[in-house]
């Protein structure tokens, strides 16, 4: 197989991305894909970290 555009470009970001800032980063996504990157236990269990903290 050789190497494509595609994997040139994908390459050159993976290079690159720690340049942009997790917001820039994370703009490019919805949030549901993003949410979907977590187990629904670890999103419950940070839901209850950030209840515990406004109430103390």
């Amino acid at each position: 197989m050789s190497y494509t555009y595609e994997d040139f470009v994908k390459d050159y970001t993976r290079d690159h991305l720690h340049l942009l800032t997790l917001k820039e980063v994370l703009s490019q996504l919805s949030p549901k894909e993003v949410l979907s990157q977590f187990s629904p236990a670890e999103l419950e269990a940070y839901l209850r970290e950030l209840k515990q903290g406004q109430t103390h």
